[in-house]
């Protein structure tokens, strides 16, 4: 079957939606593709031959014509967290939790992988379980590959648990075969990822608790709730501290505030990397950090209004767009499986590490979000701000004031997103030998889900020439929304450089079998 044309001009339209299931050829079938509003998955029909997953839908020239199945994989993993948490209703997946389901998942991959290598060591049986040389053929890869993720994702997904076999299925393998020969290529690969779940059960997130990844900290919030849209600045007892809010009647729950203690893989400790404590309040610096964003809120261009809600990633769900980085690098460098398996291990280690460690900062400070303390500090006051949906910038009492997107349920300092791109950037710069990157994204006219219809008024094309520059955008996007500070923002970047760095070493240490 002949693949469509795709344009190479990056101002170029193209007919994609922000989050595209893969599409394949009949050999490269076994993608999920979303079905009745989320609840259930389906094998993805073999229509088209594969183009690289980006935000864009284009495949670089030259690129290899089909996706590795570590790619597959990565791609039915975020298919069946988008399908759980869509299912419920819920705006936003819970980063912490999709950083660590998709770690896990590639490590289980990338362990069955390493069985098949000439010199790698996975991560719970090093070099014990290698097999010998006639043995390391890519049919075998992919079969140990497949079998791992296959039982990974049942964990992490039982409710999917027809669509999972189904796609393991679809790869020609048997999703009831639970008892291989010992050394078969589906025997190493349920083994391998077996030791991997056993030992991520003790990690320290909770994943076996009731309900699943309950906090263990004893966390209480200082200020009691407020309803979104009707800030009541009397009932604030600590207003530089995180304050739940109450939307659409649920009140929110700090998200896994035990991820701050849960066990890194690269780092010595979660709080080895931190960053500066965030202003006093009040304090001219943190005046200052207000004005900023009423400043910014005033005069939002449709431009900074596309960065916030594409970098919002309700579509794809942190650390989602870092998992097309990785797809679009693949299908960029026709990578093989060989390079897939340590490329999305790496990345995802470097995710969930990003997650503990901001996750660390951000239990450590509790430090409130714009979208509290600004109302409580500019209170009778009037201000300049962006009005609501379609309403502009308009005149207001301070205690109105609201952030351009959703406020997650969690603490501001620091920036999880920040960190979390600044970490998938360094490693993959490292890993590729180049900071190049080259993907973009043609925000059409109207198309925003804050302001449908109206913004932006004319096509908004987002480029990113380097991976440094696509975490920038991502981190600055937060500001723009007005869900984080710019002392939240910079301070996260490098952080996530420092952490995907120290990742990028450990994991050579696996690959060079040290």
């Amino acid at each position: 079957m002949s693949q469509r044309p795709v344009s190479t001009d990056p101002a170029t339209p193209t007919p994609f939606t922000r989050r595209r299931v893969l599409t394949a050829s009949a050999a490269a079938a076994g993608a999920f593709a979303l079905a009745s509003g989320g609840s259930a998955w389906a094998a993805a029909a073999p229509t088209q031959r594969f183009e690289a997953e980006t935000r864009t839908g284009r495949r670089a020239p030259g690129a290899v014509a089909e996706p590795t199945v570590v790619v597959r994989w990565n791609q039915a993993t975020m298919d069946a967290i988008l399908g759980r948490y869509q299912a419920v209703g819920n705006r936003f997946g819970p980063a912490t939790v999709n950083a660590r389901i998709l770690a896990i998942v590639h490590n289980c991959i990338y362990d069955a992988w390493a069985c098949y290598d000439r010199i790698a060591s996975g991560t719970r049986f090093g070099g014990a379980l290698r097999r010998p040389r006639a043995e390391r053929t890519l049919d075998n890869k992919n079969e140990a590959v497949s079998y791992a993720a296959h039982l990974a994702l049942l964990e992490f997904f039982p409710e999917y648990k027809v669509a999972i076999d189904s796609m393991l299925s679809s790869l020609g393998y048997d999703p009831a075969l639970t008892s291989p020969r010992r050394y078969s290529p589906a025997w190493i690969g349920r083994r391998t990822a077996q030791a991997v779940l056993d030992h991520r059960h003790g990690d320290g997130a909770n994943q076996l608790g009731t309900p699943p990844y309950a906090d263990t900290t004893g966390y209480q919030p200082k200020n009691p709730p407020q309803t979104a849209g009707a800030f009541d600045p009397s009932i604030v007892v600590a207003p530089e501290h995180w304050t739940p809010l109450i939307v659409g009647g649920k009140l929110q729950k700090y998200l896994t505030p035990q991820f701050a203690v849960m066990e890194p893989f690269a780092l010595s400790r979660p709080d080895q990397f931190t960053v500066a404590a965030p202003p006093a309040y009040p304090s001219v610096r943190m005046t200052a950090a207000i004005e900023e964003l009423l400043d910014i809120s005033a005069n939002l261009t449709d431009e900074q209004k596309c960065v916030a809600e594409f970098w919002l990633n309700d579509d794809v769900t942190p650390p989602g767009a870092q998992q097309m980085w990785g797809r679009f690098v693949s299908a960029r460098d026709g990578h093989d499986i060989d390079q897939d398996a340590k490329l999305f291990f790496g990345l995802n280690m470097a995710e969930c590490d990003a997650a503990i460690g901001s996750w660390a900062v951000k239990l450590d400070h509790d430090f409130a979000r714009p979208s509290t303390l600004i109302p409580y500090d500019q209170r009778g006051r009037q201000v300049t701000a962006w009005g609501g949906p379609g309403r502009g910038t308009v005149t207001m009492d301070g205690v109105d004031w609201q952030a351009y997107v959703a406020v997650p349920p969690f603490p501001a300092t620091v920036s999880g997103h920040s960190t979390f791109s600044g970490a998938a950037s360094e490693f993959l710069r490292r890993f590729t030998g180049t900071d190049a990157f080259g993907d973009s994204f043609r925000f059409k006219a109207g198309t925003s889900t804050v302001e449908p219809g109206l913004t932006p008024r004319t096509d908004v094309v987002l480029t990113w020439p380097t991976f440094t520059e696509a975490a920038h955008q991502a981190g600055i996007s937060r500001v723009y929304g007005g869900m984080h500070w710019s002392f939240d923002n910079e301070p996260g970047i490098e952080m996530g450089h420092r952490i995907g760095e120290v990742v990028y070493r450990r994991a050579m240490h696996y690959f060079n079998g040290c």
